[in-house]
């Protein structure tokens, strides 16, 4: 009688292995499906879809400011999430400032430079040490790879003047 019990244990622990012996096959085959898609997307520079209605924008500073330096910068962005990068989250990003209009390529991740600043760690303000004169200020929101949205997400470029 002992025997029965035992063999109805052995034959539900035989018939549950297999799903979960799939179940794990299928989270493999999931992640290594999503490497693959980030190193294609890496490699091949191709850009994230930005989400519906996301846009940056600057909340304490408006076109035409005076300021003295240093100057805090806040950046703000809207319908979608800050992440930092190298961080694949669907809907978020990492901020990028542009100062005084470089040239950008936005078909590969943005350089690091004294015009374009990285604010990789999920930063949401900084303070810049200007030179006193008229200076160009724009946001532009980056995924993971530091490459622009498609379509971008980025602020108007404001002009401030640093007396």
């Amino acid at each position: 009688m002992k025997r029965l019990p035992i063999a109805l244990t052995l034959i539900a622990l035989a018939t549950a292995l297999p799903s979960t012996a799939a179940d794990k096959f299928a989270d493999y085959k999931a992640m290594a499906k999503q490497q693959a898609s980030n190193y294609a997307a890496e490699k091949l520079n191709l850009p994230t879809p930005a989400p519906a209605g996301a846009r940056a924008y600057f909340p304490t500073l408006k076109d035409g400011d005076t300021v003295s330096s240093p100057v805090t910068v806040v950046f703000g962005v809207s319908n979608i999430g800050i992440a930092p990068a190298g961080t694949q989250v669907d809907g978020t990003g990492h901020h990028h400032l542009l100062i005084d209009d470089p040239t950008i390529d936005y078909t590969v991740p943005m350089p690091a430079t004294d015009n374009v600043k990285h604010f990789g760690k999920g930063q949401t303000e900084t303070v810049l040490a200007l030179k006193p004169g008229k200076h160009t200020l724009q946001l532009v929101f980056g995924d993971w790879k530091h490459q622009a949205f498609n379509p971008s997400i980025q602020s108007d470029k404001i002009t401030i003047t640093v007396k």
